[in-house]
């Protein structure tokens, strides 16, 4: 049972004075933790406390060292060594939970309970914890049975959803390369596995309730052998399998799951090839979050899938750290494409193109060729024709050829596009037109109030262009992958309930952090109080709602503060909801935003105002231009530079246009939403601004959606089907940096224990009461520890609770007794299960004893009557052979039958006659009682009938009373908003005649400020030319001089006067040049002020 296969391990006696000993050592000194800058912490003893500190003698090495008291952390006892649930630990501190961990981890252990949690710990190396014969271990087991593991959670939300009928969740979150995607294709694994033969019956263990038992949907019997593990498990962690030991195990897990379960489990190497990559912490690390929901039929079997995206890093696609790769999809089409890669026309190697050269370009242990084979074989399996498929690649292909585009520029700084090769097959993928597209990059027209004007774009404008067309495309054909795959797993069939899994990424706090952990913190944050809301506000709720006495405990752990820090849009504006309104203001830029922030979140508030209570989660920062904010985990400081151009995401209307356009029709469905925008014409004036206008609403719709606003929109989705769900928790920690198995890095793991939140969930769960069972249930289960002392007939349920706690003489601190539950302290009920099972084990002991002594016994007494009986026919035997030939026996012998033969005839035809009798009246008996069954079938039958026919009668009556209720105030609420919106109208129309005599006025001033803007161009003109011909004879005089010194000697008078006409000429021309300045000064100025009030007149417009 042990996990993974344990070593020989030594005797009993042998293991009990090894742990004697260590007690005996242990209660010898003064046991603590130290603090370590190294190794987080060490072990030590206390020899001498003086006041508040204390030498402690280090066991390592036996320095000496003085500390405070309250910084030293007690040691739990040698018993709580690798204790499987945290919880249960007496002393709960930093370093006795990673000790517990290291030790376990040591010792191959990779999974511990944490209270609610389960942790989990990347072993960075093959475990054989996942054969088919651990699944049939853990299936239909208690959580205590068996060792802490990833399918004890997924066996927790299956029978959870088949007793309760309830939707379930299970949240994986951690740190890249903690092992997240690896853990959700684990559950995956356990629930396609036990969901195959979901009709098959299995003989129930004591652990599952009577009303699992008794359901045939969910008494699932275990598949003959395990799941196929995911590609990229197999060559990095290829180990042995425990065999399956017992009958059974014999058929392959391919023949076991049918297409849907297969599907499911392909799905898996679609998403890792188009969403992970490799990053310095981890070879396959997903850059995306996903919400996995496998729905289950009544009968319980799969029924379907789905699959939610979040945060897909598509930045990935163009840059990325030097020691890092890009999406694994580019790596395997050019080492497997084939004939593949000359119909996308990619006639090179990685180290042609751009995008992929420049960072690494293998990663040891991965075979992009084999990864190749296995994204095509999951991509037949899916169902994706080979169509579909060539356009995925297509979109692949045109990112690399758009990265190998290049853009110069000309004197004037203007972008041009010398070699057309790389465009021209970037238009032949997309299916555009090359002149349309260049355009669109280089010199795209652009909507200047009326009129559509051409604006040239610089060289790096233009890149910039490019790098937003390839994130764009990648992110849409990740999207529309995903949505292909979510048909393809979806089933027309009844879907009562499902189990979802979310892979998402844990809390990050990076020394430079920008826009996307923003985003990945407030995720996490709501997580968290999601996570706190489950686990101790609802508690409390229930003890209110049981009477329990309790008083409200604030662990400071409310995360509504931090969470309208960043989201709210109220009177107070959040960070994402201002940076989303600095995205449309025309001058905004990194900076103003910030100061924004500043001035909204860090200043004091006015007289007689209470402050947000976000402003105590605020702080500028104080060297970068940024701002720090106290999460949950942490201190995190954010840099706000490229905040706006992120958020924007920004795309010209000219390329989407195009795009939308394409005569491939996968290109032009990504780009759909876009097909809506206006397009510049020929025609100007009036019929081109109307239609602009008309047209505004559909192209805001499509082309300016922030990525905040989409990812709230996604948070908000999840959250309310998190909610909807009954959650359970699984957290995964990176051991070590060097992805080296068996190492701890303790300061690395307790930062992802406090960012995880994992200490404080046990904490919380301590001091709370998180065991409880039903007064019946308890009754039933542990009354056998109470014999005599509730009294035969009816008791309250309560009072009886009562009387057995008594008995059982439990602490009042560690129980509480509820209107309807009794409530225990963590451990308590594993204790009162312990007591059970040695009781019961005594009891079934001794009936065994007696059980085989009534067997010992009866067999002796065949024994002694087989003796007797012997004895008697060997008494018997000499007996006749003594009468054997004595003449008056035989006659005796033969005259005795003749005696008893009439009377045996009599005898013989009465049984007859009562036989047939007997048989008579069974036949009539077996007729009435067919009868009578075949009336309690119909009676129940319509029974039934009735019965549902009343429910829903009843429901229908309870749905119109409320419909009705609902309707009444809906109206009274429509005639308030009537009321209201008619006075909005009259003000709306007097507002729109001013508005309309202002447009009247300000198109006459412009009209006028464009004359005399048009006059100064012309005196400017003309200012130039003039310039040019003054320059053009200082030249000439220029050379008249040179002449003339030539001839010195001769023209020494002349020479003089030459002089004197050269500077008075080069006075006049100095005059003359600051005469232009201030001429080109007065027009810059006026051409500005120009420039404010058309734009003051545009917004007034």
């Amino acid at each position: 049972m042990a996990l993974p296969m344990p070593a020989p391990r030594p005797s009993q006696s042998a293991e009990a004075a090894r742990a004697a000993a260590a007690q005996a050592e242990f209660n010898e000194k003064k046991w603590v933790w130290v603090p370590d800058d190294k190794d987080g912490y060490l072990a030590g003893w206390v020899a001498k406390e003086e006041d508040d500190m204390g030498q402690v003698v280090m066991a390592a090495g036996g320095e000496i060292r003085k500390l405070p008291l309250y910084a030293l952390s007690k040691m739990n006892p040698p018993k709580f060594d690798r204790v499987d649930d945290i919880a249960d630990l007496t002393f709960l501190n930093e370093a006795s939970v990673v000790h517990n961990l290291r030790l376990r981890y040591g010792s191959g252990s990779i999974y511990t309970y944490s209270g609610l949690f389960l942790v989990a710990i990347n072993p960075y190396q093959p475990l054989p914890l996942y054969s088919d014969a651990i699944v049939h271990q853990y299936r239909g087991k208690r959580r205590d049975e068996n060792p802490p593991h990833i399918f004890a959670i997924a066996e927790r939300a299956w029978v959870n959803m088949g007793e309760e009928r309830e939707n379930q969740s299970i949240l994986i979150t951690g740190e890249s390369g903690a092992g997240k995607t690896e853990s959700t294709k684990k559950v995956i694994q356990y629930l396609a596995a036990i969901a195959t033969d979901a009709h098959a019956p299995i003989t129930p263990s004591h652990s599952q309730s009577p009303s699992l038992a008794g359901t045939a949907a969910f008494n699932a019997v275990v598949p003959t052998v395990g799941l196929p593990r995911s590609s990229s498990f197999r060559k990095h962690a290829k180990g042995t399998s425990v065999s399956g030991s017992g009958s059974g195990f014999s058929l392959t897990a391919k023949g076991r799951l049918g297409l849907l379960e297969r599907q499911i489990l392909q799905a898996n190497p679609i998403l890792e090839a188009f969403g992970n990559a490799q990053t310095q912490r981890n070879n396959n690390s997903s850059r995306f979050g996903k919400f996995i929901r496998i729905s289950f039929s009544p009968d319980g079997s799969i029924a379907g899938a789905n699959i939610d995206w979040y945060l897909l890093e598509k930045s990935r696609v163009v840059v990325r750290s030097e020691a890092e790769r890009s999406f694994h999809v580019f790596y395997q089409l050019m080492e497997g494409g084939g004939s593949l890669k000359e119909t996308l026309l990619l006639d090179g190697g990685v180290e042609d193109y751009e995008y992929l050269n420049k960072s690494r370009r293998e990663v040891d242990g991965i075979d992009d060729r084999e990864e190749w084979n296995l994204l095509k074989n999951a991509l037949d399996t899916v169902g994706f024709t080979p169509a579909e498929q060539i356009d995925l690649f297509r979109v692949v292909a045109a990112i690399l050829h758009i990265g190998n585009i290049v853009i110069t520029s000309t004197r004037s700084d203007d972008a041009v596009m010398p070699d057309p090769s790389q465009a021209e097959r970037v238009c032949h993928l997309l299916g555009i037109p090359l002149t349309e597209f260049t355009k669109a990059v280089l010199r795209p027209r652009v909507l200047a109030g009326r009129e559509w004007v051409t604006q040239a774009r610089t060289r790096q404008q233009a890149l910039d262009e490019l790098s937003a067309l390839c994130k764009t495309l990648y992110e849409k054909s990740f999207g529309m992958l995903v949505d292909r795959i979510n048909r393809a797993l979806d089933r027309p069939s009844s879907k009562s309930t499902f189990i979802g899994v979310l892979d998402i990424a844990g809390f990050e706090i990076f020394d430079i952090n920008g826009y996307e952990q923003l985003l990945i913190n407030y995720t996490n944050e709501k997580l968290q109080q999601f996570f706190n809301h489950h686990m101790f506000v609802l508690e409390q709720e229930e003890y209110a709602r049981e009477g329990i006495e309790w008083d409200y405990v604030n662990f400071g752990l409310d995360l509504q503060p931090t969470i309208d820090l960043i989201e709210t849009s109220g009177a107070t504006i959040g960070v994402l909801s201002l940076l989303d309104e600095e995205c449309i203001m025309p001058k905004a830029t990194d900076l103003t935003f910030t100061n924004k922030l500043h001035s909204i979140w860090a200043s004091e508030p006015q007289n007689g105002e209470e402050p947000h209570p976000g402003t105590f989660k605020y702080e500028p920062a104080r060297f970068e231009q940024g701002f720090i904010v106290h999460h949950y985990a942490g201190r995190v400081e954010y840099r706000t530079d490229g905040w706006l151009e992120k958020n924007k995401d920004p795309l010209n209307d000219n390329l989407t246009r195009v795009l939308a356009a394409s005569s491939e029709r996968y290109i032009a469905s990504l780009f759909a939403e876009y097909s809506d925008a206006p397009v510049p014409t020929g025609t100007g004036g009036n019929a081109l601004y109307a239609m602009t206008i008309g047209k505004k609403r559909g192209m805001k719709k499509g082309a300016f959606r922030t990525v905040a606003q989409r990812h709230k929109e996604q948070l908000a989705s999840l959250m309310a089907q998190l909610q909807a769900t009954q959650p359970h928790f699984v957290r995964c920690i990176v051991p070590n940096t060097l992805k080296k198995p068996g190492r701890v890095d303790v300061p690395l793991v307790l930062d992802q224990l406090r960012c995880n939140g994992v200490l404080e969930g046990i904490r919380i769960a301590r001091l709370g009461y998180p065991n409880r069972l039903p007064f019946v249930e308890f009754r039933q289960r542990y009354e056998v520890l109470t014999p005599g002392i509730i009294p035969p007939g009816y008791m309250d349920g309560r009072k009886a609770c009562l009387r057995m706690v008594d008995a059982l003489e439990l602490d009042k601190s560690i129980y509480r007794i509820g209107t309807s539950k009794i409530f225990f302290k963590a451990g308590v009920l594993a204790e009162l299960e312990e007591r059970r099972d040695a009781l019961l084990f005594d009891l079934f002991s001794r009936l065994q004893a007696v059980a085989r002594m009534w067997t010992a016994r009866r067999q002796m007494k065949k024994i002694l009557n087989r003796a007797v009986a012997i004895r008697t026919i060997q008494r018997n035997a000499r007996i006749y052979g003594e009468l054997r030939d004595w003449p008056w026996w035989n006659l005796y012998t033969k005259v005795r039958p003749l005696l008893a033969a009439t009377r045996n005839d009599e005898e013989l035809r009465k049984k007859e006659a009562e036989l047939l009798l007997a048989k008579e009246r069974a036949e009539r008996d077996q007729k009435e009682r067919e009868a009578l069954e075949s009336l309690k079938m119909r009676l129940e039958a319509e029974k039934r009938k009735v019965e549902e026919d009343l429910e829903a009668e009843r429901a229908l009556g309870m749905d119109k009373d409320s419909l009705l209720e609902r309707s009444k105030k809906h109206e009274l609420e429509l005639e308030e908003e009537v009321a209201a919106l008619q006075a909005d109208l009259d003000t709306l129309d007097s507002q729109l005649d001013r508005a309309l005599k202002l447009q009247r006025e300000s198109e006459e001033k412009h009209k006028t400020l464009q004359q005399a803007f048009d006059q100064a161009a012309e005196h400017l003109v003309r200012l130039e030319s003039e310039q040019q011909e003054w320059r053009a004879r200082e030249m000439e005089l220029g050379k008249q001089l040179d002449e003339a010194l030539e001839d010195l000697d001769i023209l020494a008078a002349e020479k003089e006067m030459l002089e004197k006409q050269a500077e008075e000429l080069k006075n006049v021309v100095a005059q003359r040049d600051e005469d232009v300045a201030r001429a080109k000064e007065r027009m810059e100025s006026t051409m500005s002020d120009l420039d404010t009030k058309l734009v003051t007149e545009q917004r007034n417009k």
